[in-house]
């Protein structure tokens, strides 16, 4: 989708130029904009409960509106791809188990104290600043 400068500003400023996700500071140029109901996953809007709160007041036709639009690293839109919020918070979580199950390289660096794992509960920095 080609995005007009001023909305692509717009975007890289809602978070204080950070991540929407992780929270790591992203430069204009390396943002990459993320829709946070996927635009080829109408479902999420026709299923309001499957919708963030704040995006309820969404439409089919909203996908590209401002308020679904989130700045984002590169790593995170990867991530993410077409998941929505919750999914996305859900293989973020299961990192952890997957890497200890399928990682030897992991399991002998824990073993040798390398790697201290602290298992938390994911909370975006959209999240943060909704708080």
């Amino acid at each position: 989708m080609l995005m007009k400068k001023a909305i692509r500003e717009e975007v890289h400023e809602k978070f204080g130029s950070c991540c929407a996700y992780c929270g790591d500071e992203i430069e204009y140029k390396a943002m990459q904009v993320d829709h946070v109901i996927p635009q080829y996953n109408y479902e999420f809007i026709i299923r309001t409960h499957q919708q963030p709160e704040f995006l309820k007041h969404l439409t089919v036709s909203d996908v590209h509106h401002i308020d679904n639009l989130f700045p984002t690293c590169r790593v995170c839109n990867k991530w993410k791809s077409t998941f929505s919020v919750n999914e996305f918070r859900y293989e973020i979580s299961k990192q952890l188990e997957r890497t200890n199950e399928k990682s030897s390289n992991y399991r002998l660096a824990k073993k040798y104290g390398q790697v201290k794992e602290t298992p938390t509960n994911i909370i975006f920095e959209f999240e943060k600043w909704r708080l």
